[in-house]
């Protein structure tokens, strides 16, 4: 499984740390401004230079946004996989319009870095 984040995002960094600690190398994580995510985001069709959303590329299988977040939730197990199953029951247009929020104001309320720092 590759995850594409936000390199620049705080909170997205925040996030892609504790993944590379839970998922270790079931995961292969890739800031979308590098070299190699960029050249991902293209392959999948994705053709701006950032995304606000987080990307899961799975073979024969994008997920992103919100059901990326899902799916990496019940993938690390323990209480996060019962936070993903509440996440699952959540009406989709919640959840979505939530992550839209975040999206929207995370370099606002958790800052935005010059440089990814953790990859």
């Amino acid at each position: 499984m590759i995850i594409l984040f936000d390199g620049y995002c705080v909170l997205c960094s925040a996030f892609a740390r504790w993944l590379k600690k839970k998922l270790g190398a079931e995961a292969s994580l890739k800031a979308m401004q590098s070299s190699e995510g960029k050249q991902l985001l293209e392959e999948i069709g994705f053709y701006r230079e950032a995304t606000d959303e987080v990307v899961v590329i799975l073979p024969g299988t994008i997920l992103t946004g919100p059901e990326a977040v899902v799916f990496i939730l019940t993938k690390a197990g323990n209480v996060w996989s019962a936070i993903a199953k509440v996440l699952k029951w959540m009406p989709p247009s919640l959840t979505r319009w939530t992550y839209r929020v975040i999206a929207k104001n995370r370099y606002k309320w958790f800052g935005r870095r010059q440089n990814c720092t953790i990859l």
